[in-house]
């Protein structure tokens, strides 16, 4: 039996189509705000535990925060998306002993920005990229972003490359093909370990096929989720790997507070 998460309702849906009837867009030079200080120097190569989930705007149920929590309690590095944001409420995702890095992709009509944030227990090393999705959404025309961020591994002679991205909810195979070759034609050389993870909007198969085309030129191979208990055309949430081992994965069908259930797994590049 599958379990259901919540369903937005009609009026959250209404309200926040009207926010975004009128968008801003965000220039590179505005779009990263970084918080918080992190209490590790760098991940443990045997054991990098990760959650990715889309939050639903933050508009999730009433135990939201009490999820968020329990998710970065258990995990190392935490993906999100749709992370809708305001300088005053990114404190509220900011956890003691992490850094908080959200990459806006516009800002609403209300002020708050919307985009996708990872946040670690690890710094993130040098600069980190936002990457703008080559196409918006295909009414309201909002765009949709990438965060690319690389990690210190102990011992290893390679960073760990992360990058956290929502895609945009293109049907045509042959879009989704470009949005990933335009991804892929701005990420910074790398010779380490890559994870790519985050709401691929993939609601066909044949759309999940097409972009692993992709991301199998640079080595990235699509991580099966065993037993997954997403409806597959709910199943918008993947993962790929390249130099890394997955010890375990599974969705937590336990956190019900978003439209979407987290993804949890633990990674090794050994």
């Amino acid at each position: 039996m599958r379990k259901q998460t919540p369903k937005r309702s009609y009026r959250a849906v209404i309200d926040a189509l009207k926010q975004v009837w009128k968008i801003d867009g965000i220039p590179d030079g505005d779009a990263i705000w970084k918080l918080g200080t992190p209490d590790m120097v760098s991940f443990d190569p045997k054991n990098i535990r990760v959650a990715i989930w889309n939050l639903c705007k933050g508009a999730g149920g009433i135990m939201f925060e009490h999820d968020y929590r329990s998710l970065c309690y258990r995990s190392d590095l935490i993906l999100t998306q749709e992370a809708l944001l305001s300088k005053k409420s990114i404190r509220v995702f900011c956890e003691r002993g992490f850094e908080t890095i959200h990459a806006a992709s516009y800002k609403r009509r209300d002020g708050l920005r919307d985009g996708v944030m990872t946040v670690s227990r690890v710094p993130a090393l040098g600069d980190v990229t936002r990457i703008v999705c080559k196409y918006p959404e295909p009414f309201f025309k909002t765009p949709k972003v990438a965060l690319v961020k690389f990690f210190h591994l102990e011992g290893a002679p390679h960073p760990l490359m992360v990058i956290n991205i929502h895609a945009t909810l293109v049907r045509l195979k042959s879009a989704a093909v470009e949005e990933m070759e335009h991804l892929l034609s701005r990420l910074p050389k790398h010779e380490g370990p890559i994870l790519l993870a985050g709401d691929f909007n993939t609601f066909t198969p044949g759309y999940l096929r097409a972009v692993s085309s992709v991301l199998n030129k640079i080595g990235l191979e699509y991580v099966n989720i065993p037993g997954d208990p997403r409806p597959k055309t709910q199943a918008l949430d993947q993962v790929f790997c390249r130099g890394l081992t997955v010890k375990n994965l599974r969705i937590d069908t336990e956190v019900k507070n978003s439209d979407h259930f987290p993804i949890v797994m633990t990674l090794s590049t050994i």
